[in-house]
């Protein structure tokens, strides 16, 4: 037999490659990338195939939709977050043991009991499902054939298969390495943003510890005892603001809110008419290394706010700040004396950074500007600022 006597089918699946890879290569957007790689795979079926590709969730547990443009739109949404589970149809059961899973006839396939009905309704008779793996060998989702009628796959199918998941697997690893690098970048911006934003604040803490501890002092010598006392406990403050240095300080072990509130409060907590800072309320609760970060970035943020513009500025100006649990953990922070300010028409980048770590805490936090001054209550959940689980 001569080279061109030989069957055809391996320069079918070179051309086949060759065009999907082809389309990986202009990129875009995921979900149309594999929309086309579908297409692509479809078109010499006429009709008798339906394709889809389901992408694993970061997590590892479920399947969403990556592309399935030719099986209903109610379809989809039906098997949009499936589990990653034994018997969880052809899906389902690929993306757990890592194996194609090949069912010839969903009627009688006991891997489908659960979705029988769901296929029967849209005409779907046979499922055959391959893992579509990263070089490393973590499943990124799965390629599914389906067909209207009952179907064993032939040697040519699962040919044509295995290179369709090849093929896909590129298209979502360049796409999770995009994002990667996006997210990277995002990273980046906002720590320069940050380290921006507290250089700025420094300046700032200074020129109003200066000016705080100037009035109640006499002498050049006193001034200096109490900026550099002041200017210490700053220094603390901002300590408990970093997660390595916090888990060193605490050994790991539980940090008692109050304490807490104490350091990053000490810098202004004495002025010429007493102490101008109070902690109130009888709850002292226990913050975990996991949560130090955020809960100091949050009460950093709120006393910086309050030396910059708030009741921390004026000689005259108090803090005070309660601390409960019952259903929540409410922490409530109220200005009084400070200059009289009302709600700013965009919010800067430290408040910014406060919602956004109440929001990680799974909190919800309320600013209400008063006449008499600035009152901001935060509600966490009761278990915010436990350990973490591992």
């Amino acid at each position: 037999m001569t080279l061109m006597n030989i069957p055809s089918i391996q320069s079918e699946l070179i051309i086949a490659e060759r065009d999907i890879l082809a389309r990986v290569a202009l990129g875009g957007p995921i979900k149309e990338v594999l929309r086309d790689i579908i297409l692509l795979v479809e078109k010499p079926a006429e009709g008798e195939l339906l394709a889809s590709v389901l992408l694993m969730s970061e997590d590892g547990r479920s399947l969403h939709e990556g592309a399935a443009p030719s099986l209903a739109p109610e379809y989809n949404a039906a098997i949009d977050g499936i589990p990653v589970g034994h018997g969880i149809g052809s899906c389902g059961t690929a993306a757990l043991s890592g194996e194609a899973v090949m069912v010839a006839d969903i009627d009688t396939d006991p891997l489908w009991a659960d979705f029988r009905e769901l296929a029967a309704a849209h005409g779907l008779k046979a499922c055959w499902s391959m893992p579509i793996k990263a070089a490393d060998g973590r499943i990124l989702g799965t390629f599914a054939n389906y067909y209207r009628e009952p179907r064993e796959p032939t040697e040519r199918d699962i040919e044509v298969i295995g290179m369709v998941t090849r093929t896909t697997a590129i298209a979502i690893e360049r796409y999770n390495h995009e994002m990667a690098r996006d997210r990277a970048e995002q990273q980046r911006l906002l720590l320069l943003r940050e380290l921006n934003h507290r250089v700025k604040n420094v300046f700032a803490l200074t020129n109003s510890l200066l000016m705080m501890s100037a009035r109640s002092v006499s002498t050049a010598e006193e001034l200096s005892a109490v900026v550099r006392g002041r200017l210490t406990a700053l220094s603390k403050a901002h300590e408990l603001a970093q997660p390595d240095l916090s888990l060193i300080d605490s050994g790991g072990a539980d940090i008692s809110l109050h304490r807490v509130l104490a350091d990053i409060l000490a810098p202004y907590t004495q002025g010429p008419t007493g102490n101008r800072v109070s902690i109130e309320g009888g709850d002292d609760i226990p913050v975990s290394p996991d949560h130090l970060t955020a809960i100091a970035l949050i009460l950093h943020e709120l006393a910086t706010n309050a030396a910059k513009y708030g009741a921390l500025g004026p000689v005259d100006g108090r803090v005070s700040v309660s601390c409960r649990r019952a259903d929540t953990i409410e922490i409530r922070w109220s200005e009084r004396g400070g200059p009289e300010v009302g709600e700013p028409s965009k919010s800067g980048f430290g408040s910014t950074l406060v919602r956004r770590s109440v929001q990680g805490l799974r909190g919800e936090m309320a600013n209400k500007w008063n006449p008499e001054g600035l009152d901001v209550v935060i509600k966490l959940p009761i278990d915010a600022l436990a350990r973490v689980s591992i």
